[in-house]
């Protein structure tokens, strides 16, 4: 092989590790993947689609009550040979089986809307957890570069100590801001290690999975693609399918005044003769004429209206208050990521340079180093809210059904 040759092979093989790097990384497009895969409560409702669609395909069989046949026969040779048997076959005139159908039919689909419904829920879930774990590591970020400015305050400490510029006070408290901010990064250490592993039990993923968290904390581009808001969500057509299966089911259990017919036919001999008998059985509803039943379906159906208005009335709620809380969210972390954050980094070069020259004292560097530190930390706190309250709008408007 040439040099060419060993180049391009080189090249490949880094084009595949950039693309198998690419491919572990969590990122936001990415947690929306998996979560909508392999999150456990899609799963769960997934089974009960699967459920409800067995169900409906019962529900079409001809009748409820398989055929019986019953029968004595004789066979001792001291005596006439004796048979009796009867075949009983259940006769469905229809309604029945419509109104099993359309129950099973209404239900699959009030599954399967509620499939929708936890996807999505799943979906806002695990991208919490996702921007969470940016959060945690954009406050470990702050915290190392607290400790990267603390260790050159202490540099210059020393050498001022050293030139008899300053007190051996100077030294120890910058000595002590360099313990703080070592513990600082300890310490976001820990919470971002805690937040990568939320984000990877509500994915399903091992924890030596080698998937790392990637993304910017203020992209909220994947999060803001709601387009305009349904007033039609998931958890609203599923009380709506409910209370279709209740109208169902009441259609259903008025037919139990009726009769049941069944077609019989009794076989047998008389005198050596064999004989068959057809004719026909009537169930008459005296005692039992679905009383319980018809009570039963009302209940149901009067409670799916109330469910009915209430998630109609909750769903309006939501979606007027994830857009305020978004809309609110989204400013404060504009304003001060505009009016904050550049101020903030040019009052702390200019503290530290001020420090060096001898124009300010380290008191008032540490009081500015604070004072920036917890602007950084806000506006991180802002980014996250920001986010937070996107995921929640998105889930109002039914962006990821």
């Amino acid at each position: 092989m040439g040099r060419v040759g060993t180049l391009c092979f080189i090249a490949l093989i880094a084009c595949a590790a950039t693309v198998e790097a690419a491919t572990d990384s969590l990122t936001a497009v990415r947690v929306i993947e998996m979560a909508r895969d392999r999150a456990p409560e899609v799963l769960l409702a997934r089974s009960r689609v699967k459920e409800a669609s067995g169900r409906l395909g019962a529900a079409g069989i001809l009748h409820a009550e398989n055929p019986t046949i019953e029968g004595t026969a004789g066979l001792d040779d001291r005596f006439e040979r004796r048979t009796q048997w009867e075949l009983t076959v259940p006769f469905d005139p229809g309604w029945a089986r419509r109104g099993r159908t359309r129950i099973a039919r209404a239900e699959l689909e009030r599954e399967e809307f509620l499939r929708a419904d936890v996807t999505q829920r799943a979906i806002g879930a695990a991208l919490q957890a996702y921007y969470r774990a940016l959060h945690a590591r954009d406050h470990l970020e702050i915290a190392r570069r607290r400790f990267a400015v603390a260790e050159r305050v202490k540099s210059a400490a020393a050498d001022r100590h050293r030139s008899g510029d300053v007190a051996r006070m100077d030294l120890l408290l910058a000595e002590t801001e360099l313990a703080r901010a070592a513990s600082d990064v300890r310490m976001g250490e820990h919470a971002f290690s805690r937040a990568s592993t939320d984000l990877r039990i509500v994915l399903g993923l091992s924890l030596d999975s080698g998937r790392h968290v990637s993304g910017e904390l203020a992209d909220r581009a994947v999060l803001e693609r709601a387009g305009s808001p349904d007033p039609n969500t998931p958890a609203v057509l599923a009380a709506e399918r409910e209370l279709a299966a209740a109208d169902a089911q009441r259609g259903q259990a008025r037919t139990a005044v009726l009769p049941n017919v069944a077609f019989r036919l009794d076989y047998g001999h008389e005198s050596g003769v064999a004989v068959a008998r057809p004719g026909l059985a009537l169930t008459v509803p005296l005692f039992n004429a679905g009383q319980e039943e018809r009570v039963a379906a009302r209940a149901r159906a009067e409670r799916a209206e109330i469910e009915l208005e209430t998630r109609r009335a909750a769903a309006k709620a939501e979606r007027e208050g994830t857009e305020t809380a978004y809309q609110a969210a989204r400013a404060a972390a504009v304003d001060l990521g505009r009016d904050g954050i550049p101020q903030s980094r040019e009052v702390e070069a200019m503290a530290e340079d001020g420090y060096r020259a001898g124009k300010i004292n380290l008191t008032s560097l540490l009081q500015v180093r604070r004072e920036v530190l917890e602007t950084q930390r806000e506006y991180v706190d802002r980014l996250l809210d920001a986010a937070l309250a996107a995921i929640d709008r998105a889930v109002a408007n039914g962006t990821w059904r």
